[in-house]
């Protein structure tokens, strides 16, 4: 499944006498050193429930000092500290900040110890998901580990649609269909057919998701293709969803926040969103009856193209860690199966096959099974050298396509591609 690392001896008693001699030259460490390794959560919801009790308990020369630096800071925060000589070893990051961590060098190269891993237990190794080390490589190396990820997929009120007569999308031209027929034989008041976080809060993760089902593809340095096919249909599905009123007047400002309220208040009848919110969501709406899920659909005429985008929160390993066998082990310790699956049931899916095809996760999330090919083939959302830069132009054009309804879409994109592309210059 993954790439495994394959070592004469000339005579016994010369290695007997070079062993003999390494022992007693090498600078060894007591037994009762004391080792801290110091942790950056970037969420508290991520760490483990035990707070390390059982790893201490294995691991008495061992401490772990951890702390909750939020995702939207901690990568900032960490290069701050890393200048300054007092980083964390360990920080969670969102991982499109992985190339500018990399090349400023305050990320450590992790390739050995993961081979020496899959030598050590090859059948722990290969339960995880090949996203776990995708996602966090860069130019040849590995720089972290991946534990949860989040997939987009797509919720939508399979109540209504059944009521409408229709059938649940197969393309994103689909999706658009339904919304017309709902808009105008369902809905009423308060109520929009397609609810989608249409403001500049946050990075762009949910319209990048609708680009990559669209088949949308990226540059060699990580920047969107957007004066393509799949690009000026995004930008066209984004004018439609304004241009006919197939989603809130507000949705342009909306937040995550506002696009979850709407759908599990009754107000939207699709949303695109990952499993995390899907467990929320079925506390408030009968799930199998009210409401379904769905892998996004991909762009008409482009099935080929189709990709599960995805973005993760990675564990990221400190350039100038002392103690990067101690770190191992306390990253492998958050990613053990009886560590993570309390965190994969409550909050994100965990990057382990054990974990998310057992009995407990799947009476907790019952839509899995839908979502789980899709889930294994997900693909990262590329890292980039300036990558705030690059969201701050693609929630611009997200923000045109909103609410300049008419204008030529192709142009859109050829206006916004020049502003891509000049990130490389």
């Amino acid at each position: 499944m993954r790439a495994a690392v394959v070592f004469r001896t000339v005579s016994l008693i010369a290695v007997a006498v070079l062993v003999a001699l390494l022992v007693a030259c090498a600078p060894s460490a007591p037994e009762d050193e004391q080792i801290t390794v110091e942790m950056w959560f970037g969420r508290q919801e991520f760490v483990p429930h035990d707070q390390f009790e059982r790893f201490h308990a294995d691991n008495p020369n061992i401490r772990v000092e951890w702390d909750v630096i939020p995702l939207e800071q901690a990568h900032t925060d960490f290069m701050r500290n890393h200048a300054a000589g007092s980083a964390p070893d360990v920080v969670q990051i969102f991982h499109e900040f992985t190339a500018t961590m990399v090349a400023q060098g305050t990320l450590l190269d992790i390739s050995q110890y993961l081979r020496a891993w899959e030598r050590e237990d090859p059948a722990d190794f290969a339960d995880v998901f090949d996203i776990a080390f995708t996602l966090t490589s860069y130019e040849g190396g590995t720089y972290g580990i991946n534990v949860h990820s989040a997939p987009y997929f797509l919720g939508y009120r399979k109540d209504w649609i059944e009521q409408a007569g229709t059938e649940p999308p197969e393309t994103w031209e689909d999706v658009l269909e339904i919304s017309r027929v709902l808009q105008r034989d369902i809905l009423s008041g308060d109520q929009y057919a397609f609810a989608q976080p249409g403001g500049a809060h946050h990075p762009p993760f949910w319209f990048n998701s609708i680009y990559m089902s669209m088949g949308g593809k990226f540059t060699d340095t990580g920047l969107p293709i957007v004066d393509s096919p799949a690009g000026i249909a995004l930008i066209e599905f984004f004018q439609a969803l304004g241009r006919e009123g197939l989603q809130d007047p507000e949705a342009s400002s909306w937040a995550s926040g506002d696009m979850r309220g709407a759908f599990m208040g009754g107000r939207a009848a699709f949303f695109p969103e990952a499993i995390n919110i899907f467990a929320v969501t079925q506390r408030e709406l009968d799930y199998g009856t009210e409401w379904e899920v769905m892998v996004q659909p991909y762009r008409a005429g482009a099935r080929d193209d189709f990709q599960v985008n995805t973005f993760g929160w990675p564990f990221m390993v400190s350039s100038d860690t002392e103690h990067p066998e101690a770190v191992m082990a306390v990253l492998r310790y958050v990613f053990d199966p009886d560590i993570v699956k309390d965190v994969a049931y409550s909050y994100q899916p965990a990057n382990r096959a054990s974990v998310l095809g057992s009995a407990e996760y799947l009476q907790a999330h019952p839509y899995f099974p839908i979502l789980e090919q899709a889930f294994a083939d997900q693909v990262p959302y590329p890292t980039h050298l300036r990558s705030p830069e690059r969201s701050d132009i693609l929630n611009e054009m997200k923000q045109v396509a909103q609410t300049d309804h008419n204008r030529n879409a192709a142009d859109i994109a050829a206006d916004y591609q020049a502003r891509l592309n000049a990130l490389d210059n």
